[in-house]
């Protein structure tokens, strides 16, 4: 068996791609796959199979190392990690090729957000998140346009919040059109669209909420990731270099994090 753990620091976005990440590993390989605390699993709405119960195991902290692994797993492989010279904590990782070239009873530590998989594996992967569901209860609503701001704690960190002039340059490009806005900080995200409209509701109406769009404005969250990338979306525009749009001189943060559906544009508006 191949396992992970689901933490409580971990966003839906990121417990997403660490979920399919090692499924599909043991998918490809021919082994088990088992979840570790799937009671952690932030979006109760999607019905998920957490593939064989994994037992005993603990941690230092969440994220590892461990101080002892789950019940016969005998492995234990933590992905390889870039971060920039320049940049404090600056993760610019591309995938680690030999977390596909894994033994059978290990349990894998990363964060795998493995988007080439994307292209070949979508409806795959549609039908393991039970996307499907969500896609059938939220049709596109034909023009909508969704911005999902992140606010929070990105505001801390200046390299990584998007300024104003981002969300400037994505509505310009659609023709500035109205805008419904799904965030986490209705307050700030109006002082960078002035005019929007809040979606209100629970972080799972959130979720559900992104995949009416016909036209999304993504942030540099991985919350609004899967939405966009297996969703109907026709449109999805995006910040160039994701996690660094601010500061960025041509390197991508993470470097994984590349999806073939996105328009990314850049501080110049330019793709």
């Amino acid at each position: 068996m191949i396992t992970t753990e689901i933490y409580n620091g971990q966003g839906p976005g990121d417990q997403m791609w660490v979920y399919l990440t090692t499924r599909y590993i043991a998918h490809e390989k021919g082994y088990d796959f088992g979840i570790g605390h799937p009671e952690k699993w932030k979006l109760k709405n999607l019905n998920i199979d957490f593939g064989l119960t994994v037992t005993g195991g603990s941690n230092t902290k969440e994220g590892g190392p461990p101080i002892s692994l789950p019940d016969g797993i005998a492995n234990y492989y933590k992905e390889r990690h870039t971060y920039h010279a320049n940049y404090a904590d600056c993760n610019i990782s591309d995938v680690d090729p030999n977390s596909f070239d894994i033994k059978d009873d290990t349990k894998l530590e990363g964060l795998f957000h493995y988007s080439f998989l994307l292209k070949e594996n979508s409806e795959l992967f549609k039908e393991w998140l039970d996307l499907n569901s969500v896609i059938d209860r939220n049709p596109i609503v034909p023009g909508k346009v969704i911005a999902n701001i992140r606010g929070g704690e990105y505001k801390g960190v200046p390299s990584l919040i998007l300024p104003k002039k981002y969300w400037d340059l994505c509505l310009d490009r659609l023709g500035n059109p109205p805008v419904e806005i799904v965030t986490d900080d209705p307050e700030y995200a109006l002082t960078l669209i002035p005019d929007g409209k809040i979606f209100k509701g629970t972080m799972i109406d959130h979720f559900e909420n992104l995949f009416t769009a016909d036209k999304l404005i993504l942030s540099n969250s991985a919350f609004g990731f899967f939405p966009a990338a297996l969703g109907n979306a026709s449109g999805i525009i995006a910040p160039k270099y994701w996690s660094r749009w601010n500061i960025s001189d041509g390197f991508w943060a993470m470097e994984m994090d590349k999806c073939h559906r996105f328009t990314y544009i850049d501080r110049e508006g330019k793709e």
